[in-house]
């Protein structure tokens, strides 16, 4: 059986897919991923046939309207109309590659971007639909499991009633780019009960970690958790000698970097950063990223580093300051050290609230509230609060007795055999 699996999406989007094509592989499944121009060799390094999107997400998230999403995002509404901006510059290139993609699959496996235009390309050629997420989307009561709850810690009707403000505004924001395509494969437009109905038809594979949110009692049965899917590190890779030199020479470092959030004045978010380490008193690591962070002078205490797998480097850190995309979450998470999440927009908030919400690490911080004096009381926090670091550890060791891959191949068999 023929599989596609769309990663349209930053690294932290593709790198689980990764895991899951590779175990969907070894059960006997026929896999190719689709991903962003960007991602060809980091997609067929690791064994997975590739497909590409047109779309090169790195000029994407660069973009003035990417820079405007991560950078300038004051409200919700703000994130909004900059996604739908984005979706536009995307969608004719999208919806082309869509349509000679699916030519040769069984089944679509999408994610939240591309759900309305999958649904359309199944509906249309007669294909089997699967979508996976990367972050608690159905409706619930559980507070835990809810993007944006009334009441996060309890359960309760009017947090379901959260969730479906949160569909309606996803619909909002897919539904013009979305209804566009099927109009052009001669299918009537949906609507957000259409949309409703099709995110209970269609079967959600949640590649999440059960000791993360609270599994829901008032989900229908076709959605699924499975655990975290983590893509192992490069047998290859290598650090460098001036990384392994600085590692070695004084205590743990502090690692900074908000990944593929893109950043309208680079050289004063590093400064930033460079301020809060050293009014913390500690040393760090700062990940330029398709940020391109970046200053003309670091003290000694800083190592500005251009890319290293996050499962090798996290573990050497005291603590690790990010976007809070999912997937960074979740190795820094794996790793048992503690986590300061400055979010920018979509999933990221939940994702910091979870964090503090579990102990392992310290209030999350709003980019746009973001300041040296925040970020540095955030670092002691997290470094300096022994409770805090054993929460860490002790989490860690939870996810690691999950195999959420093996059990994600599961829930494809159940679902297709």
């Amino acid at each position: 059986m023929r599989i596609l699996l769309l990663g349209f999406g930053s690294r932290g989007d593709v790198q689980p897919l990764l895991a899951l094509s590779r175990g969907l592989l070894d059960a006997g499944y026929d896999v190719t991923l689709a991903a962003g121009s960007d991602f060809r060799n980091f997609v067929e390094d690791a064994g997975i046939s590739y497909a590409p999107f047109t779309t090169s997400m790195f000029e994407l998230m660069n973009s003035d309207e990417g820079k405007e999403w991560t950078d300038n995002s004051r409200s919700s509404l703000d994130e909004a109309k900059s996604m739908r901006k984005m979706l536009e510059l995307a969608s004719d290139d999208v919806h082309k590659d869509m349509i000679h993609l699916v030519q040769s699959a069984d089944v679509i496996v999408s994610g939240l971007p591309l759900f309305m235009t999958a649904q359309a390309v199944a509906e249309k050629y007669n294909k089997r639909h699967i979508t996976i997420q990367l972050v608690p989307f159905n409706p619930t009561r559980e507070g835990r499991a809810t993007i944006q709850p009334f009441f996060p810690t309890n359960k309760i009707w009017l947090n379901r009633i959260a969730g479906y403000i949160g569909q309606y505004f996803t619909y909002w924001i897919f539904k013009d780019v979305g209804n566009s395509f099927r109009e052009q494969l001669g299918l009537a437009p949906m609507s957000f009960a259409d949309y409703r109905r099709a995110y209970q038809e269609v079967p959600v594979i949640y590649g999440l970690s059960k000791h993360l949110i609270t599994e829901p009692d008032d989900w229908a049965e076709n959605i699924f958790i499975t655990g975290y899917w983590y893509q192992e590190m490069p047998s290859d890779w290598e650090a460098s000698p001036e990384l392994l030199e600085f590692l070695a020479n004084g205590d743990k470092p502090i690692y900074l970097g908000f990944g593929s959030m893109s950043n309208k004045n680079p050289e004063a978010t590093t400064q930033l950063m460079v301020d809060a380490l050293a009014q913390a008193g500690k040393r760090g690591i700062i990940y330029s990223g398709w940020a391109g962070l970046k200053a003309e002078s670091l003290p000694e205490s800083v190592f500005l580093l251009d890319g290293a797998p996050h499962d090798w480097l996290f573990p050497q850190m005291a603590g690790v300051v990010h976007h809070g995309g999912a997937g960074t979450t979740a190795v820094g998470l794996r790793a048992g050290v503690p986590t300061t999440i400055v979010s920018h927009m979509a999933d990221q908030p939940y994702w910091g609230r979870r964090v503090h919400e579990l102990g392992v690490g310290s209030a999350p911080i709003a980019r746009k509230d973001l300041t040296v004096e925040r970020l540095a009381k955030a670092i002691r926090e997290m470094t300096d609060n022994p409770q805090i670091q054993q929460n860490a550890k002790v989490l860690s060791q939870k996810i690691a007795q999950e195999d959420g891959v093996a059990e994600a191949v599961r829930v494809f068999d159940r679902l297709l055999k």
